[in-house]
């Protein structure tokens, strides 16, 4: 009655109440009529979490999965003959970037994480142990289009570094470019220098960014890791560099045709051995030189032609089989299954790099030594000029300052008071040879006498000797004068008898 005595008052209807459409409420009413009607969520009902409720995206995925099976059975399953021996060679990883990206620290790095050994310098192929089937060697990649051809010839997995503050450089795409002609490897992209940015919505657009380039250089899907700032101790964090390596360990490679018919050698160091005297006399002479590393690829045979990159081509006068300098673990050995590798199976194979002071040369192997250790060695005994300064300054001056150093070293090494040490010292300082001080040596029988030396002892010896000698001639003459009286007496009595 009311509202009609308002109709009637105004001349019109006032809105009816219109129901909730979202909401709480009405999500609860929408789920009793679903309930009513037998409707319940199911997972493949949700088009948000789920992508594929239509059925015609299905069919095609669908689809394309079986047009790939089958595109997979066409092609040629290729084995690597490389690792048809009993002990595969290691694999090539080489890393590749623009000068000051971080290659040398992410070796470096890197073979911290396998074999807990530290490199102060990395120079050539460096060899370790990944686990109980395979080896890595690193390699680092110059500057230099002649450099990136090699590589790209003999790596099987290429570590593209990238300056994530910089972006792409042109070096990254003159290698991107070489790799396409000789059959584009594998390759994981490493983005370095994150640290240089303050703000997190940078980063994350910087980061975007790239793996969208890296993909379109390189494919869809292709892996990407990112590394921030340096420890302390000059390397990348433990937990990025442990990523990396996982990926590593278990990657898988498919080969290169050209390779597979083709005999390859990556040398990880080698000798000259030509006669000095003839680089003496002509240093434009033809050399003869050794070269030492794994065969890849098919046989190398010894009567074969090889390519030395930017030398030219030339004949082999012989091949042979040495001993491998970093053997894969010998599982026979230990029947039992583990999964990491012993401290000692973790080896390390580095001639042209220092590992552990042990540098490797053309004709002679140094190893060195740290001044803190070196307590056998007196100061005054160190060859002079070994400072490095660049300074204008005198031999004696040079001396000095390395006696300085080295004193200071030693005094905070256990051993400079030790017995051992000190008895080493005393024979560094000998003037006179042992038969020398032998000959100089004393000795007092009783309190107050005179004192015996050696070299008297010797003299005497030598003069009793001489008077034994003079003794012995002369009883030897008189027993001859006695034969000689007998002798007369004897013709006496003969002639007495004749008369």
């Amino acid at each position: 009655a009311a509202r009609r005595g308002a109709m009637g008052a105004e001349g019109k209807a006032k809105k009816g109440h219109r129901a909730r459409q979202a909401g709480a409420k009405a999500n609860k009413k929408n789920a009793k009529k679903d309930k009513r009607a037998g409707k319940t969520l199911s997972k493949g009902q949700n088009p948000k979490a789920f992508g594929r409720s239509s059925a015609g995206i299905k069919a095609r995925i669908a689809q394309s999965r079986k047009a790939e099976i089958q595109e997979k059975k066409l092609h040629v399953p290729l084995v690597d003959r490389s690792y048809t021996a009993a002990e595969p060679p290691p694999i090539v990883i080489a890393v590749v970037g623009p000068p000051g990206v971080g290659k040398t620290t992410l070796i470096r790095s890197l073979v911290k994480h396998y074999t807990r050994h530290v490199l102060s310098e990395v120079r050539g192929p460096v060899t370790i142990v990944s686990g109980k089937a395979r080896r890595l060697t690193f390699f680092e990649c110059g500057n230099d289009l002649n450099s990136m051809m090699d590589i790209g010839k003999c790596a099987d997995l290429i570590l593209l570094m990238i300056d994530g503050s910089f972006g792409f450089e042109m070096e990254t795409f003159e290698f991107l470019n070489i790799l396409q002609a000789h059959g584009f490897p594998k390759i994981l992209g490493v983005l370095t220098h994150l640290d240089h940015f303050k703000d997190n919505k940078g980063l994350r657009k910087t980061k975007k960014k790239m793996k969208a380039r890296f993909w379109t250089e390189v494919h869809d899907g292709a892996k990407l890791f990112y590394f921030s700032g340096l420890e302390k101790s000059g390397r990348y964090p433990k937990t990025e560099t442990h990523n990396l390596a996982r990926f590593i360990s278990v990657a898988k490679f498919r080969p290169l045709v050209w390779r597979n018919t083709h005999p390859y050698v990556l040398a990880d160091r080698f000798e000259d051995v030509t006669d000095p005297e003839r680089i003496r006399q002509d240093p434009a002479c033809d050399r003869s030189i050794f070269l030492y590393g794994w065969c890849r690829g098919t046989f190398l045979r010894p009567t074969q032609r090889v390519h030395l990159p930017g030398v030219g081509d030339f004949s082999i006068d012989a091949v042979t089989v040495l001993d491998d300098p970093c053997p894969l673990p010998n599982s026979d050995k230990d029947k039992t299954k583990r999964r990491t590798l012993k401290a000692a199976e973790k080896t390390i194979y580095a001639p042209m790099s220092d590992v552990s002071g042990i540098l490797f040369d053309k004709d002679a192997t140094y190893i060195e030594i740290p001044d803190k250790h070196v307590v056998f060695s007196r100061p005054e005994t160190l060859f002079p000029g070994s400072l490095g300064t660049g300074e204008d300054v005198t031999e004696a001056e040079q001396t000095n300052r390395a006696k300085e150093e080295l004193m200071n070293a030693q005094k905070h090494h256990t051993a400079e008071f030790s017995e051992g040490v000190q008895l080493v010292r005393s024979l560094q300082g000998t003037e006179h040879t042992v038969d020398e001080m032998l000959e100089d040596a004393s000795m007092q029988l009783f309190k107050g006498g005179r004192k015996l030396t050696s070299r008297e002892y010797g003299q005497g010896e030598t003069a009793r000797i001489e008077e034994l000698e003079d003794e012995d001639d002369e009883d030897e003459d008189d027993e001859d004068e006695e034969e000689g009286e007998e002798d007369e007496e004897e013709g006496e009595e003969d002639e007495e008898e004749g008369e």
